[in-house]
C-alpha cells in the first residue's frame, strides 16, 4: 500500500472543505478530533480498493512473543514467502484495545493495554486506519481512549467508532487522490446496544458525503461459526440505510458471508493477531479485499490465513481449498460463489 497522509480536518457536523492536493477537489468531512485525511496513490480515475482484517490484539502472549522485535515478528511470513497483504488504497482492522503508557487498575477480568510505540509500526506495515468500536477500547479508562486516538493520529493513522457512543462525530471520511470518498463507521453491539437513531443519521450523512460507505460491527457470539439472527437483522438494517459493505468481528472465529441486496456482509473475519492458541478455528482468519468502481463494489477477494504463535501467513493448497469450500457452503451468496477466492458482480 502506498498511502500519503494529507491534512487533518476535525468537524462535528457536515461541512464543505477542500482537500489539499493537485488531484483532489471534493467536499470532505472528518468528524472526529485528530482524524487524519488519508490520500491514497491514484490507481484509476474511479476505483477504490480496500483490505480488511479482524481483531488485532497486541498484549499478553502476543507482546511476550514479539519482544523487542515488535510487529516484525508477527508479520515476518505475511510480508515474505506467505504473502498476506495486498496493494490497496486502504488497509483496515479492528484494534482490540487501547494504547496506554502504563497499565491502570481496573475491575475488568480481561483488560488489554498496547505499547504506544506499536502505532508507528502499524503504519509502517501499511495500515491506514482502525475501528475502535469494540468491547476493549475503554479497558484502560476514557483518558486512554483519547490517548489512543492521538497516538494513531500522530502515527498518520485514521480511526472510527466508539465503544459506547454513536453519531456523526465518530465517522472517518477520507479520500484517494482521484477524489473518491470513502466513509468508515464503527458499531459496537456486544454488551452495548447502539443508538439506532444516531446511527441512521450518521449513515445518511456518510452516504451523502462519500461514494462508498463501510461499516465495521463488533458483535455476535464468541467461538460460534454461524451468525445470529440479531447480527443478520442489524446487518440488513445497516445496508437498508446506506452501508455498501458490513465487516464483522468479535466471535474470534470466521463466520459466513452474505450478499444482501447486492451488498456484501462478512459476519466475522475471525482473529487476525491474537493469542488464543487453544484451537485451530481461533488461529484462523479471513482477510477481505474489495474493489469498487464509482461507489459500487464489483469484485471481492477473500484470503484465508492462519497463525502459529501469533505469526500470520496465508493458507495454501488443500487447506485453503477446504476453507473456501466451507465458506461457499455456509454463506448466503445467491447464485454467486467464491471461485479460487474471488467473487465478481
Amino acid at each position: 500500500m502506498k498511502i500519503k497522509i494529507g491534512v487533518f480536518i476535525a468537524f462535528s457536523v457536515l461541512v464543505l472543505g477542500i482537500v489539499v492536493g493537485a488531484n483532489v477537489s471534493a467536499p470532505v468531512v472528518t468528524n472526529s478530533e485528530h482524524l487524519p485525511l488519508v490520500k491514497g496513490e491514484k490507481i484509476s480515475t474511479d476505483n477504490v480498493s480496500l483490505q480488511f482484517f479482524g481483531d488485532i490484539m497486541l498484549d499478553r502472549n502476543v507482546a511476550k512473543a514479539m519482544g523487542k522485535n515488535g510487529l516484525s515478528y508477527i508479520f515476518v511470513l505475511a510480508t515474505g514467502t506467505k504473502q498476506l497483504f495486498e496493494s490497496t488504497d486502504f488497509r483496515i482492522a479492528n484494534l482490540e484495545g487501547p494504547f496506554a503508557v502504563k497499565r491502570i487498575n481496573t475491575t475488568k477480568s480481561i483488560a488489554f493495554r498496547f505499547d504506544p510505540s506499536l502505532a508507528l509500526q502499524l503504519k509502517q506495515f501499511g495500515f491506514s486506519g482502525f475501528d475502535l468500536a469494540n468491547n476493549h477500547s475503554y479497558d484502560m479508562g476514557s483518558s486512554n481512549v483519547v490517548f489512543t486516538r492521538k497516538t494513531l493520529a500522530k502515527a498518520g493513522l485514521g480511526y472510527f467508532g466508539d465503544e459506547l457512543k454513536e453519531g456523526t462525530s465518530y465517522t472517518w471520511v477520507t479520500s484517494t487522490t482521484n477524489g473518491q470518498m470513502v466513509a468508515f463507521l464503527g458499531v459496537h453491539n456486544t454488551y452495548h446496544n447502539p443508538d439506532l437513531k444516531k446511527l441512521a443519521v450518521a449513515l445518511q450523512q456518510a452516504s451523502t458525503t462519500a461514494s462508498l460507505v463501510v461499516v465495521n460491527v463488533h458483535w455476535g457470539v464468541e467461538y460460534q461459526a454461524n451468525s445470529t439472527k440479531k447480527q443478520q437483522t442489524l446487518a440488513h438494517w445497516l445496508i437498508d440505510r446506506g452501508a455498501d459493505v458490513v465487516i464483522g468481528h468479535h466471535p474470534h472465529v470466521v463466520e459466513e458471508a452474505e450478499i444482501y441486496k447486492g451488498k456484501p456482509i462478512f459476519y466475522s473475519l475471525g482473529n487476525f493477531v491474537f493469542d488464543q492458541y487453544f484451537s485451530t478455528p481461533t488461529q484462523e482468519g479471513l482477510s477481505v479485499v474489495l474493489q469498487a468502481q464509482n461507489g459500487t463494489i464489483n469484485k471481492i477477494k477473500v484470503i484465508p490465513f492462519f497463525s502459529t504463535r501469533s505469526q500470520v501467513q496465508a493458507m495454501e493448497g488443500g487447506r485453503k481449498e477446504k476453507f473456501l469450500q466451507w465458506l461457499n457452503k455456509n454463506s448466503r451468496l445467491g447464485t454467486k460463489q467464491f471461485i479460487d477466492g474471488i467473487l465478481t458482480f
